[in-house]
């Protein structure tokens, strides 16, 4: 009825004191009555119902806000000590009908209401940990000038109080991780629910509580460190406590974490430097644990898609222990991890000693490896942010920067759990040695794993690796594969060149080569090597069944070349240039024509050639004979040869 405000104000209004009113009374029935307490079921329904209606009708439930604070005290931070069970769903009820309480506080009041509650959600958050981090000596200096307050260690650690405005009581190392974990958990609620109105984060006060937690590190199983860093005026049994409660909570440090980065989006991308680095030294202690794995996968996955491009190499070097974890994950629930197998005790049996291998020559034979393979038994969520993370890392991290060997075992990871994201992206961002070249390509697994998907089709028959070597490096050609290559396009020159009267071809060759050196071509050559220039150019010698004789060596210099530009009216015998005398007889005949050239010996010349097509029709000639092939035969004869043929 929220659209018709007659029908609200008629009947919503004068209903909803009546329906807060009903609500107390099942969640605290007077004493009198002989009613139970209200199952879990009813009391979270009942916090979500009013969870739905304060947002929209925050003034009439105005007044009863405090009744419903106190309601909804002991299930915002449970603890052991409370000796009650409280569902996870029934927390995260209880925390929204919390946040949304603010906005039922006066006109212009949201805001500060609601960032003086996490304010002090953080305050509280410093005061347990002062009791829950006693046995550490913390090197943490707060941003906000928070001062560690004094401890009494001859009693057990506590917080809470009676207060209806604050949480209940907790005694003991356990209740106290739980406390701060809950928490955690709050702060976490209030970035993800919405507000009416423009608030202000606090993140800096955030970040702080994250950074006192992250810089606290647990000892080594190395009996020399273990206790390095503790206080010892605490006893073993509560470090103990401490260490096996710790891990929890550094986990839901990293959750606090992925929730800014979630609200504030680009926004996070100052804090990712300094994210990144409290989330691996967390992991370096977590990472047996899944759930640590699987909060460290997404959340380096969302940083990475912020600025993973631009990390420095030893940024990505350090991510190496989270890449394994992935792959280890990966492989496991794929059923390819290998299982660890005990080596054979050297040590003699029956008083006989062990059989060596200089005594047993087959054992200096290479047997094939039998491993057993693992299967990993990992949840839907954990496997599909493992999935998701090893496909950001090869589509969002500089591949040039990952070792090899590591970049294998992704490669190895992505094939055997077939990721097909991950495959995709692997091809997309191919790895490159110190040439350039691309060293690994895994085109094939995937067109075989997936034959019919459209993204494998369409990268399949668009996708082409960059050819090898260097720029200005070519293949050379025989002069017949070239004549059929030029039969082939009608004639037209494979470098994408223009020829008057054809049409123009805007195909592009998939090598680009730079314009080779003057090369030169030697009369002891039985087979002249194709010129590369010549190949660029659109103006090629094509008179009908021609036969040139070259008595001497000849250079072709790029420069001789005419333009592709240059039309056809223009003065093609400008652009020649002979360094020597020539002299050129021509003899028309109804036969084949024969040109004699005749040049001094041991002498260079510069040759232009010029297309047929740039002239008109001589006289006495066939004006189709345009369009007959035309073949360059050149004899590369010695002089006696040329006097006996005269």
């Amino acid at each position: 009825m929220h659209d018709h405000p007659t029908l609200v104000r008629e009947i919503v209004t004068p209903s909803l004191s009546g329906f807060a009113n009903a609500c107390l009374q099942v969640l605290k029935p007077p004493a009198s009555s002989k009613v139970g307490k209200a199952p879990y079921s009813l009391v979270e329904t009942i916090f979500e119902a009013l969870s739905t209606l304060i947002p929209l009708h925050p003034t009439t439930i105005r007044q009863f806000s405090g009744k419903f604070k106190a309601e909804i005290r002991p299930f915002l931070a449970p603890t052991i000590a409370d000796n009650i069970l409280v569902p996870i769903t029934l927390q995260g009820s209880s925390r929204r009908l919390a946040i949304r309480l603010h906005m039922t506080a006066a006109k212009g009041g949201d805001s500060t209401e609601w960032i003086k509650h996490v304010e002090e959600l953080v305050k509280t958050l410093h005061s347990t940990g002062d009791q829950v981090f006693r046995a550490v000596k913390e090197t943490w200096e707060s941003t906000i000038g928070h001062k560690p307050q004094p401890v009494n260690i001859n009693a057990e650690p506590q917080g809470g109080s009676e207060n209806l405005d604050q949480l209940p009581l907790w005694v003991g190392m356990q209740a106290g991780g739980e406390r701060m974990i809950g928490l955690l958990d709050f702060i976490i609620e209030y970035l993800h629910c919405r507000t009416r109105v423009a608030v202000t984060l606090p993140i800096t006060a955030i970040v702080d509580v994250t950074s006192r937690i992250s810089s606290i590190r647990p000892p080594s199983s190395s009996k020399q460190k273990l206790d390095l860093g503790m206080n010892h005026a605490i006893g073993r049994e509560e470090r103990d406590e401490l260490w096996a409660v710790f891990p929890d909570i550094q986990v839901a440090a990293m959750r606090v974490h992925l929730a800014l980065i979630r609200r504030l989006e680009k926004n996070y991308t100052p804090l990712v430097q300094q994210t990144l680095d409290h989330t691996l030294r967390i992991l370096q202690s977590t990472y047996r644990l899944p759930h640590a794995r699987t909060t460290a996968f997404m959340l380096v996955k969302e940083m990475l898609h912020l600025c993973g491009p631009t990390l420095p190499k030893f940024t990505v070097e350090s991510l190496g222990l989270l890449m394994q974890c992935c792959c280890r994950d990966l492989l496991g629930a794929a059923g390819y991890l290998p299982r660890a197998t005990l080596q054979s005790s050297s040590l003699p049996q029956n008083g006989q000693k062990p059989q060596t291998g200089s005594q047993n020559a087959d054992a200096f034979i290479p047997g094939k490896s039998q491993h057993k393979m693992l299967s990993v038994s990992l949840g839907i969520e954990h496997l599909s942010a493992a999935e998701a993370f090893l496909t950001t890392l090869f589509g969002h991290l500089p591949q040039q920067h990952i070792p090899s060997p590591l970049r294998s075992q992704m490669l190895k990871a992505a094939i055997l759990s077939r990721n097909r994201n991950a495959q995709v992206a692997s091809i997309l961002h191919p790895a490159r040695d110190e040439s350039g070249r691309p060293t690994q390509t895994i085109l094939p697994y995937l067109t075989q794993q997936f034959p019919h998907d459209e993204t494998v089709e369409i990268l399949r028959f668009n996708f082409r690796p960059t050819a090898a070597g260097q720029p200005n490096d070519f293949m050379e050609t025989d002069d017949a594969m070239a004549m059929e290559g030029d039969q082939e396009t009608g004639g037209r020159t494979e470098a994408g060149g223009l020829s008057f009267g054809q049409d123009l071809d805007t195909s592009f060759s998939g090598t680009f080569a730079a314009p080779a050196p003057t090369t030169r071509f030697k009369a002891s050559s039985p087979v002249p090597t194709r010129n590369v220039e010549a190949a660029q150019t659109p103006f090629l010698v094509r008179p009908s069944e021609a036969k040139v004789q070259l008595e001497s060596e000849i250079a072709v210099e790029p420069s001789a070349t005419l333009s592709p530009l240059k039309r056809k009216n223009e003065d093609a015998s400008a652009e020649i240039s002979l360094s020597k005398r020539v002299e050129i007889d021509i003899t028309r005949a109804p036969g084949p024509a024969r040109f004699n050239t005749t040049t001094p010996a041991n002498k260079t010349a510069t040759v232009a050639t010029i297309s047929e097509q740039t002239r008109g029709p001589q006289d006495g000639e066939n004006e189709t004979s345009d369009d007959e092939s035309v073949h360059l035969n050149m004899d590369l004869d010695s002089d006696d040869e040329d006097e006996g043929d005269e």
